[in-house]
């Protein structure tokens, strides 16, 4: 381990090996750190055509795939210029587990390894064992070939794997420590050991033997007076009221009492993702707490990432966003309003779909009227930071006398618990 001084300090601004197999020593009370989730990138030559087969997929999983590449572009550019000393990406970093976009993804973020930034990243429920790993031409979905755990290790050695100072026998969880007393608990709750040639499992769970070897790990700081930030891809807090019952899938199985296991264990702040919003929660136990940070999509509304400044034992959390692309099927129009009315007609076609399938059932006519409402409770969700406009509360008063527990859940959308989503501040003390 190198010491401490002005003269190494130089060193580390000039280089960093690739390997990350040494813990620099950046003044502890000033790291810089950018978060991004959920990238969901496809390469190009996926998408030999586009057809129903493609637009089929879009409005089961409406994410922007075609443009992922342009806007990765955009990301890098911004992180190159941004200068963190650390990327954690909290997984889904491909469309669906692609060979091909696995390593298409890896070339580019060389860029990143050139201008010494060093990245971590952990699986999402997309990247593995994934049968719906496919190339689109016209009316077709040719199946492609995907990547086992073990060759998802291998791929990202240089982003985690290699230099981690221990790792989970039971999961590709790890722990890394990227710089002196900062310690990355990278957990890995994905199902991939349960997908069939037919179904890509979404939900997530903590292994019990893996969750014994999180705290082990969590003790091991805690006797060394080491910082612990942790990444995971799923949520270990719910996030709005009634997401554990809407959308279960989005949280670790058990989450409440995963989530009091970490706090007691130590941890006090998670990164995470999949749901695409970008949202914060805090959960408590006594005088202790646990800070579930989750970041958005960059390839859906409206395009987040983290910055994160951490200073004195404390994170100074703030949200950038992907403000244009260069991608010729805009025609004109702003990103912003672009992502926008994309994410909006894919929220409304899947709460149509939702609403009118069991446990709610809902008449067509019904589902049309409230499908715009809850899409518009879901964009509000998805940016952080919810405001119940007058408009929003008149339209909901009139879905409760229609359905009460429908109206419970869009108004669990914009409530925002605390703390706020966009820009927070986390003490590690």
């Amino acid at each position: 381990m190198i010491a401490c001084n002005k003269e190494n300090q130089e060193f580390r601004n000039q280089s960093m090996p690739s390997d990350g197999n040494n813990s620099f020593c950046l003044n502890p009370g000033n790291i810089k750190i950018a978060v991004l989730s959920d990238l969901h990138y496809m390469d190009p030559s996926l998408l030999k055509s586009d057809g129903i087969a493609f637009q089929m997929y879009l409005l089961q999983d409406p994410k922007l795939l075609a443009e992922s590449g342009a806007i990765l572009q955009q990301i890098l550019h911004k992180l190159v210029i941004e200068k963190p000393d650390l990327v954690l990406i909290s997984g889904d970093l491909t469309k669906d587990g692609e060979l091909i976009s696995h390593k298409s993804l890896l070339q580019q973020l060389k860029i990143l390894s050139i201008n010494h930034i060093k990245v971590l990243v952990v699986p999402g429920n997309h990247d593995i064992n994934n049968p719906d790993a496919k190339l689109f031409d016209g009316d077709n979905a040719i199946s492609v070939e995907t990547i086992s755990p073990e060759y998802f290790k291998t791929l990202y050695a240089d982003y985690g794997y290699k230099s981690a100072i221990a790792r989970d026998p039971n999961s590709l969880s790890y722990v890394s420590e990227p710089f002196k007393n900062l310690r990355i608990l990278a957990l890995d709750a994905n199902e991939y050991y349960n997908n069939t040639p037919s179904y890509c499992v979404v939900a997530g769970k903590i292994k019990d033997a893996t969750m014994e070897w999180a705290k082990t790990q969590l003790a091991d700081a805690k006797a060394k007076g080491k910082t612990v930030i942790g990444m995971m891809h799923h949520g270990v807090i719910e996030h709005f009221m009634g997401e554990s019952v809407i959308f279960p899938d989005y949280l670790v199985d058990n989450w409440g009492t995963k989530a009091d296991e970490l706090m007691q264990a130590g941890l006090k702040v998670i990164f995470t993702g999949h749901f695409h919003a970008n949202d914060a929660i805090q959960r408590t136990l006594g005088n202790l707490s646990l800070t579930d940070i989750e970041t958005g999509s960059p390839v859906i509304y409206d395009s987040p990432f983290r910055i994160v400044n951490f200073i004195n034992n404390k994170l100074y959390v703030t949200t950038r966003h992907i403000e244009r692309i260069s991608f010729p099927g805009l025609n004109g129009i702003s990103f912003h309003n672009y992502e926008k009315s994309f994410s909006l007609k894919g929220f409304e076609v899947q709460a149509k779909y939702m609403l009118m399938n069991p446990p709610y059932s809902v008449p067509e006519e019904l589902a049309d009227q409230i499908a715009p409402v809850f899409a518009e409770a879901m964009l509000a969700h998805f940016g952080g930071d919810e405001v119940l406009t007058a408009e929003a509360n008149a339209q909901i008063e009139q879905i409760n006398n229609i359905s009460p527990d429908l109206a419970n859940i869009i108004y669990g959308l914009y409530t925002d618990l605390p703390p706020t989503d966009n820009s927070l501040v986390v003490d590690l003390k």
